[in-house]
Parts: C-alpha cells; sequence; structure tokens
C-alpha cells in the first residue's frame, strides 16, 4: 500500500450537480469521452420535488441524462457495493476506499456531511453526495470534490475519521443516492475509467433528434418508461424557460424570499455545454463551421450567466425589483437559441 494515491481529475467544465460534476472530473478531456458527451446532455427538464433535506418545494431542473449519467456512460465502469458488503470484505469504509483507489476506482456515495462540518455533536444530519478520489495515510485525508466545503465546487481534503462518522451516521432511509433505485439499499458507488478503447462515437441522428425534441418541448423521458413511473408534472426542452421565470417570480414574491439558484445554473451549465458540442461538431465536420453562429450561442451563454447572477445579487442587496431584469435575460435567451437550434437540426 502506498502512502499517497492521487487518481487523476480535472476540474468540470459542468459544476450544478454533483453527479455531473463527478463524471467530468472523471472523463476530463477525454476524447473518446467527448463522442458520447455531446451525443447527449442535449434536452433539459424541471419539476416540482420536495427537497430531501429540508422537504422544502424546489423546482429541480437538469440535463439529460441525469444522476443515471454515470451508470449509462460506456465510458465509466460503474458497480455499487452495498454496505454489509463493505463491512464484510474490508470491515471498514476508510480500508474499503482505500484498497478501491489502491485498483484505480473513484468512490461515489451520500454521507453525513454535517459529520464532517462540526467538530462538535449536531442533531441533525446533512445527507449528500461526495466524490472521493485520492488519500494520504501520513496525513489520514481523503482527496474529495464536493460543495459543501467552500463556496462552490471544489477539490480539497477530509480526514478518514470525518469520512467514517459520515459514511456510519446514515440509515438506509437516509441514503437519498440509492434509496430510489436500489429500494433501501445503504452503499457505495465504485467508479473505473474505461477510456482506453473506443465504444461510442458520435451519433448525428441521435444529436439531431434530440434537439428537435428539445425544441418541441417533447417529453423524452417518455422513451424510458420500462425504467421507472413517470412524474406528471415534469417539463421539457425550451418550456424551462418558462417554468425558470415562473419559479424565480414565486421565489422572489414570498413572505420570505428564497433565492435557491441552482435551476438557474443547471440552465447556465446546459447552455455552456451547448456551445461546446457546437463547436466540437463542426472541428469535425459533422455540421460546416459558421462563426457567427458561434458568436449568436455565445450571447445565448452570457444571457444565462446574467440571469444566474443577477439572483445571486439580489439575494445580497435585497433589491426584489430588480429580479424584473431576468425575464429579459431568459426572454433573449430562449428566442435566439431557437432560431440558431433550429438551424443547426437543419445541418444535421
Amino acid at each position: 500500500m502506498a502512502n499517497k494515491v492521487v487518481l487523476p481529475v480535472k476540474y468540470p467544465a459542468v459544476t450544478s450537480w454533483q453527479w455531473h460534476a463527478t463524471l467530468f472530473s472523471i472523463l476530463g478531456d477525454d476524447e473518446n469521452a467527448k463522442r458520447w458527451i455531446y451525443s447527449n446532455y442535449i434536452q433539459l427538464r424541471c419539476y416540482n420535488i420536495a427537497e430531501y433535506t429540508t422537504g422544502d418545494e424546489i423546482l429541480l431542473c437538469d440535463m439529460m441524462p441525469g444522476s443515471s449519467a454515470m451508470k449509462e456512460c460506456p465510458y465509466l465502469i460503474f458497480s455499487l457495493i452495498t454496505k454489509p458488503q463493505i463491512e464484510s470484505y474490508c470491515g471498514d469504509v476508510i480500508d474499503f476506499i482505500v484498497k478501491t483507489i489502491d485498483l484505480g476506482g473513484y468512490v461515489y456515495g451520500a454521507f453525513d456531511e454535517a459529520k464532517m462540518l462540526c467538530d462538535v455533536s449536531v442533531d441533525y444530519k446533512f445527507s449528500h453526495e461526495l466524490f472521493i478520489y485520492g488519500y494520504n495515510m501520513d496525513e489520514e485525508v481523503f482527496y474529495v470534490g464536493d460543495f459543501t466545503f467552500k463556496d462552490k465546487y471544489s477539490y480539497t481534503t477530509v480526514s478518514f475519521d470525518k469520512v467514517k462518522k459520515g459514511f456510519d451516521a446514515l440509515t438506509a432511509g437516509e441514503d437519498h443516492v440509492f434509496k430510489d433505485d436500489y429500494k433501501g439499499t445503504r452503499g457505495l458507488y465504485v467508479i473505473q475509467k474505461n477510456t482506453e478503447n473506443r465504444y461510442y462515437d458520435i451519433d448525428a441522428s441521435l444529436i439531431r433528434d434530440t434537439l428537435k425534441e428539445y425544441l418541441n418541448g417533447d417529453d423524452t423521458k417518455n422513451h424510458f418508461r420500462m425504467m421507472r413511473n413517470r412524474f406528471d408534472d415534469t417539463v421539457f426542452g425550451v418550456n424551462v424557460y418558462d417554468a425558470l421565470l415562473a419559479r424565480v417570480d414565486k421565489q422572489l414574491h414570498e413572505e420570505e424570499p428564497d433565492f435557491d439558484i441552482r435551476a438557474l445554473h443547471i440552465a447556465y451549465d446546459h447552455k455552456v455545454l451547448m456551445l461546446d458540442r457546437l463547436k466540437y461538431l463542426m472541428a469535425n465536420e459533422v455540421i460546416p463551421f459558421e462563426q457567427d453562429l458561434l458568436d449568436e450561442y455565445a450571447v445565448v451563454v452570457d444571457n444565462m450567466l446574467a440571469a444566474r447572477n443577477l439572483l445571486v445579487r439580489i439575494s445580497v442587496t435585497g433589491e426584489i425589483e430588480a429580479g424584473a431584469r431576468i425575464k429579459g435575460y431568459l426572454n433573449d435567451a430562449k428566442a435566439k437559441e431557437m432560431a440558431i437550434l433550429s438551424h443547426v437540426v437543419n445541418e444535421l
């Protein structure tokens, strides 16, 4: 066993949700993985759901694939190890994580991060996903990627003791990562890179068809009803703009305004990734190179960033009336994006 092992990571292009940040951290700029990445993450959807930590209603917005991406990506080998297996194989979670990293595996799962943040005993739990990619035996720390410990997604270290406490504190029912997919199972994901060979080529037909569904606001989830039942209130594609506007208006005009930016942030990440996709398709001659089109789509990205940042600013200044400008940013982005992507569909 080495004293220190740190598996390769690259700061992710998409940081809005931990599952996306983890996948992009592992795959980085891998050329094989790009063929799959840019064929996916096109459709956008949102729905109202109770926040698992507070029970408050939030608008959960995400791209497709969402939290299932690590299981579906052909350039990752993905395994679920249950807590009883971890304890049987290794005795405790620290030994399991160290041995997994020694074999080239990244670790991902839910931990009670209240136990990691506080040096004193607390009477509440904060279940959150943690990405672990290395260890240092001399310092007794794991290298992790997460949102909790700093103001944004960051790579940092957490002590062995805190990771163990955070893992042991959660019951199966509190493990929000697994409780829906695996019928109440408590455990960890082991993820290994699988990028040496090409398993997936850029799929122009899938890109074209999904762009059409995005522009039409079609229910892309309907293709996957064999996997799970459907939510009734899911909004898709460009209709997400209207759902975002309605949500922001509701947030700002409640008795106690809510400044949750997560839905706007994932919408911004969606535009960043779409612009990268357009550049990739042009560079690989899937569609003709058009600098004007890239410049126009960069304006869409800027509008979404301005909307997100304005909500952050309002949370600091309390200038609720400034929220009216968010509508202008989103409406401009929607109109421009629909025109650009309709043109791209015709080129595919």
